[in-house]
């Protein structure tokens, strides 16, 4: 307001003044780039402008559309499934995991009953549940000729069943394991049906019965194994 709305270099130097975007740096070339005022040299300027951006970027553009190209060769030879719709298949199941490793358990069949783009659509025999799962997930088990025979299902039915303990009877040492090993009998089973199961699975399950167990029977060593993978187990929660 002072100077009359005039710029200094109009009143100390009778020039004309200069717009904030009449130049700009080029900083490859390290010189002041100007910007014309007529409305002609700014359409040609601009477009010399954008072709000189689209030079620079060209090289990286080459370079996307030709990882493109090879991704595209690769997907020729992935392993396709050899399976269809209608055929029968085993699903990996991811029961848990130890020492950083996924331990998988292949359970089923099932059957096919869509085949999407990036997955497929199983249904359980029993329920009819239906489930969308990745082909590296599934295995070939029978074509659609299958007989569903109740053996079949009694095999699947027995997958998802959820035993409970009943007493805990013997125990002994698995030199191989580096472990003791405790004869379970489960409700709703036979006697002829009980199993042998570690203590390290045992005291994730069952951690307050194993280790009243384990104080019943006057063998100290056995005590200590016991409590020593309880507490271990404990910490980790």
């Amino acid at each position: 307001p002072s100077l009359g709305n005039r710029a200094p270099v109009e009143l100390f130097c009778g020039l004309p003044p200069s717009t904030p975007l009449s130049f700009c740096i080029d900083t490859k070339q390290q010189r002041i780039v100007e910007v014309p005022l007529r409305t002609e040299a700014i359409a040609t300027w601009l477009e010399e402008l954008r072709t000189s951006i689209q030079d620079m970027h060209k090289p990286m553009t080459v370079a996307r559309e030709q990882q493109t190209l090879r991704n595209k060769r690769m997907q020729k030879y992935a392993r396709r499934p050899n399976f269809d719709v209608g055929n029968y298949v085993l699903r990996s199941r991811v029961d848990q995991k130890h020492y950083d490793k996924l331990l998988v358990t292949w359970v089923g069949p099932y059957q096919v009953v869509r085949a999407d783009k990036h997955s497929f659509a199983v249904r359980h025999l029993l329920t009819g549940e239906e489930r969308d799962v990745h082909p590296s997930r599934l295995k070939f088990y029978a074509d659609s000729s299958l007989a569903i025979t109740e053996e079949l299902r009694e095999h699947v039915s027995a997958q998802g069943m959820l035993l409970s303990v009943s007493t805990l009877n013997e125990y002994r040492w698995n030199r191989a394991k580096r472990d003791y090993e405790v004869l379970v009998s489960w409700k709703g089973l036979e006697s002829i049906e009980d199993s042998w199961e570690s203590t390290q699975q045992l005291r994730k399950d069952i951690p307050v019965l194993l280790t009243q167990f384990a104080a019943s029977k006057n063998d100290q060593r056995f005590l200590q194994h016991v409590t020593a993978a309880v507490k271990h187990r404990s910490r980790r929660k």
